[in-house]
């Protein structure tokens, strides 16, 4: 696995899955530490190992950053930059470049089922996630046009409090919820990262660049539609409406009326 030299599988190699399953026979009470640099299918780790470390490649002190969340220094607060499929991903043709054919892929648009999605990661404590503000967020109405022009911004505001025993940063995630064809079924809007004690809370902003509202047609008109919304912040949900005309963002220029008979521009 390097530049330049591609994988003809997304599974571990040569007999790494097989030194796995023998330690995990001598002793259930394995870590997997993963040092990768790219999305490993790992069904039956997923299924026979109590937990895995996903370290991708740490750099020169990997070593230490490893050790302390094994032995209980740090708690573990990362999240996935990419979505971890099963090993079958790979039947889809690489050659296809629509996200959206064939079972789709990034968590964007993947419909199977990934062994991990994009955004996920585990802690050694407990989090409570709540609206700072309840009454100002549900069934919010915003102007397509005011808030492509700037005038108008969505933003959250989310109180985050760490409800275990253990120190942990927390990193939270917005998405938007896509539920109309041809749009993601989420999609990434913002994130904020806090240091929590057992017991504090803090809250975080967030706020929806328009650019993320946006679909771009086929035409390559990229608009803001009118409609309804969903937002999910971890299990916190909220709905907001988009009223008045399509805002158009970016319009491709017309090649056809820009070149000549010999198709020189």
């Amino acid at each position: 696995e390097k530049e330049g030299h591609d994988r003809t599988t997304i599974t571990l190699p040569g007999v790494q899955l097989q030194l796995v399953q023998q330690v995990v026979a001598a002793n259930k009470n394995t870590v997997v530490v993963l040092i990768n640099g790219g999305p490993l299918a790992i069904e039956w780790i997923k299924e026979n190992v109590p937990a895995v470390v996903e370290a991708l490649y740490p750099g020169e002190m990997g070593g230490d950053a490893i050790a302390n969340i094994l032995f209980g220094k740090v708690s573990p607060s990362g999240r996935l930059p990419y979505t971890i499929y099963p090993a079958d991903f790979i039947q889809r043709s690489f050659f296809d470049m629509s996200l959206r054919d064939n079972g789709g892929c990034t968590y964007r648009y993947y419909t199977g089922t990934p062994l991990w999605t994009f955004g996920d990661g585990m802690s050694y404590t407990t989090f409570n996630y709540s609206w700072s503000r309840p009454s100002q967020i549900e069934g919010r109405r915003f102007h397509t046009m005011r808030l492509g022009r700037g005038d108008d911004v969505i933003d959250y505001t989310v109180t985050v409090k760490n409800t275990g025993s253990v120190a942990s940063d927390e990193v939270v995630l917005g998405f938007l919820i896509g539920k109309l064809p041809n749009t993601p079924q989420k999609e990434l809007f913002d994130f904020g990262r806090v240091h929590l004690e057992p017991g504090e809370s803090a809250t975080v902003h967030l706020s929806m660049p328009p650019e993320v509202l946006s679909s771009v047609g086929k035409d390559g008109l990229q608009e803001i539609q009118a409609r309804e919304y969903e937002i999910r912040v971890g299990d916190l949900r909220s709905r907001f409406i988009l009223e008045g005309e399509s805002f158009k963002i970016f319009d491709l220029p017309n090649i056809k009326k820009r070149h000549d008979k010999r198709g020189r521009f």
